[in-house]
């Protein structure tokens, strides 16, 4: 019986150091899914780019309705002309999508040329779709929700290449892009 009952207890131990470990993950993971940032380069644009210039954003959901964003971008060469915008877009890896929300330029601070750092929140009110993606102006919701399955990316934008000089998707943590920083 005592057997039985040691055995018992080192299950119920095991078990519930299982469950506490789980939760403690998940907790880290679920916060995990309120921090997500992306690297960006030329070799994630589409078409791919060659280019020295390179960046990272890290976007912090606050509160369910707002995303804290810090956009750092650098090393674009004076050949590759003036930056004019950096947006967050709708879209898979390697496919491209429409405009959800400027990061600089548009309705934000205009980009630098070169490099640039820019932090900011977006609101609801920035949300300017794509609406022929399903996104309407405004639909805070439906981005974050994009935004934590991974299909959303950063791209920021020159006269050189008003498609996008470099990008990155969008993920958990500080950003885990494919493809390498040309650095």
């Amino acid at each position: 019986m005592r057997k039985l009952a040691l055995v018992a207890s080192v299950v119920l131990a095991a078990g519930l150091t299982l469950a506490v470990a789980a939760a403690l993950a998940n907790r880290g993971n679920g916060n995990h899914g309120n921090n997500l940032g992306a690297k960006l380069n030329g070799y994630q644009e589409t078409p791919a780019e060659s280019t020295p210039g390179h960046g990272t954003l890290r976007l912090r959901i606050v509160g369910g309705d707002t995303i804290h964003y810090v956009l750092h971008y650098e090393g674009f060469e004076p050949a590759e002309g003036s930056t004019t915008a950096a947006h967050i877009h709708f879209g898979q890896f390697g496919v491209g999508g429409g405009v959800i929300a400027f990061l600089c330029g548009g309705t934000k601070p205009a980009c630098t040329d070169g490099e640039g750092t820019f932090e900011g929140d977006i609101v609801a009110a920035d949300i300017v779709g794509p609406s022929v993606q399903g996104i309407q102006a405004g639909e805070m919701a439906e981005v974050i929700q994009a935004v934590r399955k991974g299909f959303t990316y950063a791209n920021v934008h020159t006269t050189l290449n008003g498609a996008g000089l470099i990008r990155g998707q969008i993920r958990g943590g500080h950003g885990h892009g494919r493809g390498g920083n040309r650095r």
